[in-house]
């Protein structure tokens, strides 16, 4: 029976989170450059085909389907001297440094073809590093305090340190132009020179400043398909996972077409893209106080709702706007701009609850794998908010420079930067009405995990059910993990004795959806005739989903190996009645 008491953080200083917060202004700023201004940069100037650069975004990303749920796994399960986040920090932001340097700067000389293989190649692997310091960074700060207030000061000074950042990267380029900086390809040199020393020098402020909860080392090793799995069976998270998928999407899309949407549908001068952002960007920062303060006052989930519903109107206003309503989109942005920045502290105050929660109903710490969990959300979103869009202009019409472009080509600009977006984020916020984590929950989670702690039970706030500490419960929790490797239809087959049958279904499923990978994928390239040619929406698709299909199909060989185990050492039908009755009251 466990007889320490739960740890407690010490108080977070202001200084900790700033240190904390510099990087993500840094990466605030990147990642502004390379939603907005990236497509742009390569479809017109290096000449690089909407469509491949389409594809370019889908691939990387839906490799991101199996390494950010790996990399959560290989981070809460990581020891070394120097903790379990920091390593994976540092070798990504080494990594990702030096892609996204040469991201932005392709060699003039390069001809079309080669220019589209250096931005691909460049991309995707950039992914991969981001993926290695994200993930762990996530987790690291949903670990650092586990006080409700606390967390909401340290996700506010985060929110405004981003904004900050997001607004740097938005002034930049009109800055570089007034110090006689014009050509757009030594615009992006020094942008990527300034990034990225001082990425590198604030990471490494970073990590040599913050230190690791000692105290949570060995708190996050679960089995990792069972811990998916869990996760899932969490209601908060399933909830906000669900909500979050849809309302990522409307994040990116604006984002990527803005610069089209100025020129083409407002028939503005590039200046405004300037404008729109500042406005969008301060509207945010200067309102982020005022959320703060109703997020205390009322709490996190009614903010969600009121913010989500001003990104519905806003959204909706947007396609009213015509040829030359420069002003009036202006009004429009300050009005949604004012939501933005709250997203920033709401995401992770309220990411780090449903993980309180999770410990309540499990006894282990996962930050890393929940936060891998919903880092794929804005990463997939990406593919119908960035690339998609990208591909759809190709699709009907787009042509690079050209200075008017085809009324149907601007319509879809219309659709795709406002209504859908608007559509999308309307149906986000009525996800989140159900939504059942309040602030006198969460303190309830917290007094459960204490009484845990001694041994003691405690009652689940959301269900009602009396959950006993994780080692003191009718069935074992190494029994109970291992378990979970299966659906209850699976443990059902089980509790008969058909051992061999859950085996011979976790094949076939497994080998379905291997040749659905295939099939999609082989459907993906067949449909990129030369990399010179925009291929269409057709592509990014099929990729997309081949990138999805791989990681289910990996997910399920993954479960191959404890199947045949069962074959050999079966688990007692009244064990597997018991745990599927847990299941059934949680």
């Amino acid at each position: 029976m466990p007889t320490n008491p739960p740890p407690h953080s010490q108080p977070l200083q202001p200084w900790q989170i700033v240190i904390f917060g510099l990087p993500l202004l840094v990466g605030a700023a990147m990642s502004l450059l390379l939603a907005v201004f990236i497509g742009k940069f390569y479809i017109d100037v290096v000449l690089m085909p909407a469509g491949i650069m389409a594809i370019a975004i889908v691939v990387g990303r839906a490799f991101d389907a199996i390494t950010d749920p790996l990399m959560g796994w290989v981070s809460d399960h990581t020891r070394s001297r120097f903790g379990r986040r920091k390593p994976w920090i540092a070798i990504g932001v080494l990594g990702n440094t030096a892609m996204f340097y040469l991201l932005l700067t392709p060699p003039a000389d390069l001809d079309p073809a080669l220019a589209a293989w250096w931005g691909t190649a460049f991309l995707i692997v950039s992914f991969l590093f981001l993926t290695l310091s994200a993930i762990p960074r996530t987790a690291f700060a949903a670990e650092l305090t586990l006080d409700t207030l606390e967390r909401q000061s340290l996700f506010g000074g985060i929110a405004a340190l981003v904004a900050i950042g997001a607004l740097v990267g938005a002034l930049l380029p009109t800055i570089l132009a007034g110090m006689g900086i014009d050509d757009q390809r030594e615009q992006m040199r020094w942008q990527a020179t300034l990034y990225s020393l001082a990425y590198l020098g604030f990471n490494a402020l970073f990590l040599m400043l913050i230190k690791e909860r000692a105290d949570f080392i060995d708190r996050g090793r679960v089995p990792f398909v069972p811990g998916i799995r869990r996760a899932w069976r969490n209601k908060p998270f399933r909830i906000m996972f669900s909500s979050h998928i849809i309302t990522a999407i409307p994040i990116a899309m604006p984002a990527t077409l803005l610069p089209f949407y100025v020129q083409y549908v407002l028939g503005a001068d590039e200046a405004w893209i300037g404008y729109y952002l500042l406005a969008y960007l301060i509207s945010g920062l200067v309102c982020l106080p005022l959320w703060l303060l109703l997020a205390e006052s009322i709490g996190k989930r009614k903010v969600w709702l009121i913010v989500s519903g001003i990104a519905v109107v806003g959204g909706f206003a947007l396609f009213f706007a015509d040829y030359g309503d420069t002003k009036f989109v202006l009004i429009i942005e300050i009005l949604v701009g004012s939501q933005s920045a709250a997203w920033l502290f709401l995401g992770g105050a309220m990411h780090a609850d449903v993980i309180d929660y999770d410990e309540l109903r499990t006894g282990a710490r996962r930050e890393a794998q929940f936060s891998a969990l919903w880092a794929v959300i804005p990463k997939f979103a990406l593919i119908p908010g960035a690339a998609l869009p990208l591909a759809i202009l190709g699709s009907v019409g787009y042509e690079p420079n050209e200075a008017i472009q085809s009324e149907n080509v601007t319509f879809t600009m219309k659709l795709l930067f406002s209504a859908i977006p608007a559509l999308l984020n309307a149906i986000g916020l009525s996800l989140m009405y159900w939504y059942p984590l309040s602030e006198q929950r969460h303190r309830q989670i917290r007094d459960g995990v204490a009484a845990h702690a001694i041994g003691k039970p405690a009652i689940d706030p959301i269900t009602g059910q009396q959950l006993q500490p994780p080692g003191l419960r009718e069935v074992d929790e190494a029994t109970a993990w291992r378990m979970d490797y299966f659906s209850g239809r699976e443990l059902r087959l089980l509790s008969h004795g058909n051992q061999r049958g859950v085996v011979a279904v976790i094949a076939l499923k497994a080998a379905l959806l291997m040749l659905a990978t295939v099939a999609t994928g082989w459907l993906g390239i067949s449909g990129i005739d030369s990399i010179r040619i925009d291929p269409g929406p057709l592509p990014a698709i099929a990729i997309t989903a081949a990138g999805l299909l791989l990681a289910f199909t990996l997910y399920h060989l993954a479960r191959l190996r404890p199947a045949l185990q069962l074959t050999r050492n079966p688990l007692p039908s009244q064990t597997i009645a018991m745990h599927l009755r847990t299941i059934k009251q949680g």
